[in-house]
């Protein structure tokens, strides 16, 4: 039997789970100087519960559940969800009506209960509400971040970049925007070198807006976070040729060049098309700021070709084709925009392999392995089914 993670096996001390109680991994990555990890717990009785074991050392207004250390030297801390207490807006909207009394107090008129969409512990989260006159998303963020957020959606907004002007939002950490214009560019797949030379006008818009914070990359330690966790999983060889590639990657993946306004995390999931496939609407730029224009680029060749794996059907050839054609087309060894493709891909293994796929987990080190070397994507794994563009 594998040997539990540490992270199990507080959890499992602190609520004195039984050993055979089942306890499973959903969801770990970096905050802080540690992480935080979510698990699901079955009782006896069927009931499910959701945990997060949070090594951060961040500290926090006020905790929320079980927690060791000070307030000024926070250890380790336990909370059911969704009592997170880096976002302590998220209970309120989960299971209360912050998010109606928010949206009543602008005009808007909630007809669901809010839906949770997306979860990042400690982050942030993400709500679907349905209201009388369309769509609205309410977001859950750190409170010290709302500030600069609102203040970083005005500025875009005033500069025609078609992102979503936030209606409303509150200090406790909430915003509240409008539906994104258009549909998800996957639903609607234009064709790869349309959307792609959209995609660039985009870009080059953006490097004119007049960002003065820094983009959110962190792309060395990034590279040595995804390494240590990821080589005690790995067959001997692998973990070497991992370690190996770590050492030479993590020193390159810094700032490169002049340092230009960028998304921060661009891929397509952000971007919204019209009916004729020309980009219409741009979502998630908390994480703008001036960094290296090649982190846009890797981030989005990262992505697409993490969608193309996990998904063997219509939409992950159509990213598959997207992946090659901008990989094709903002290569570029001078920033290293191989490198730093390997370095999301590495996160997006780890992910993988936190799910229990090693088979995923594998193709896509592989393909980090093969854009390192100087070749192409290789044709099994993530070519399987999809062809050439």
């Amino acid at each position: 039997m594998p040997a539990l993670l540490p992270d199990e096996v507080l959890l499992r001390e602190a609520l004195e789970i039984p050993d055979a109680a089942p306890v499973v991994l959903r969801t770990r990555e970096p905050l802080g100087a540690g992480t935080v990890t979510g698990f699901e717990v079955i009782g006896a009785d069927g009931h499910t519960a959701t945990y997060f074991v949070d090594t951060s050392g961040r500290r926090v207004a006020q905790e929320t559940g079980l927690a060791t250390g000070t307030p000024d030297a926070p250890g380790e801390r336990i909370w059911l969800h969704p009592q997170d207490p880096h976002l302590p807006a998220l209970a309120p909207v989960a299971f209360g009506d912050a998010a109606r009394t928010l949206l009543h107090r602008i005009g808007r008129e909630v007809v669901e209960a809010p839906e949770l969409v997306a979860y990042r512990a400690g982050r942030r989260a993400v709500f679907r509400v349905v209201c009388r006159d369309g769509i609205r998303w309410v977001k859950v963020i750190r409170p010290e971040r709302v500030e600069r957020i609102v203040g970083l959606h005005a500025l875009l907004a005033d500069a025609a970049l078609h992102v979503p002007q936030i209606e409303a939002w509150a200090d406790a950490g909430l915003l509240v925007l409008p539906q994104a214009s258009g549909r998800p560019a996957v639903d609607v797949a234009p064709p790869a070198s349309v959307f792609l030379d959209d995609v660039d006008r985009w870009r080059a818009a953006m490097a004119d807006a007049p960002l003065e914070n820094r983009a959110r990359s962190g792309l060395p330690e990034r590279a040595e976070w995804y390494t240590a966790r990821l080589v005690p999983r790995l067959a001997p060889e692998a973990a070497e040729r991992l370690r190996a590639h770590a050492a030479r990657v993590a020193a390159v993946v810094g700032d490169h060049g002049v340092l230009t306004a960028i998304h921060g995390d661009l891929h397509f999931g952000q971007l919204f098309v019209d009916d004729v496939g020309r980009m219409s609407g741009v979502i998630d730029v908390d994480t703008a700021g001036r960094g290296s224009a090649a982190d846009d680029s890797a981030a989005f060749v990262s992505h697409a070709l993490a969608s193309a794996a996990l998904d063997p059907g219509a939409r992950g050839g159509w990213a598959f084709t997207v992946a090659l054609a901008a990989l094709e087309r903002w290569d570029d060894p001078a920033v290293h925009v191989r490198e730093r493709v390997a370095v999301h891909l590495w996160g997006h293994a780890l992910g993988a392999d936190d799910l229990g796929d090693s088979a995923r987990r594998d193709v896509l080190l592989a393909t980090a392995d093969a854009l390192l070397a100087g070749e192409g994507v290789p044709k099994d794994g993530l070519m399987d089914g999809f062809g050439t563009p």
